[in-house]
């Protein structure tokens, strides 16, 4: 008897398509021998909204 698949194709389109829809490009995606789905997204530039108190502390 064969074990079904922790994933299907439709789960990595729904990441895709969601990815898409958020504007964000998926650069790589890797799936572990559980089933868990991790996403490598692009850089890209993030719009900036007004400095927040935290960022003098959070620097990048």
């Amino acid at each position: 008897m064969t074990k079904a698949a922790p994933f299907t194709q439709a789960d990595i389109t729904k990441l895709l398509k969601g990815a898409k829809a958020a504007g964000m490009t998926v650069r790589r995606i890797t799936i572990d021998r559980s089933g868990r789905i991790i996403a490598d997204f692009a850089d890209t530039p993030v719009e900036a909204g007004e400095p927040n108190e935290w960022d003098v502390v959070f620097k990048k």
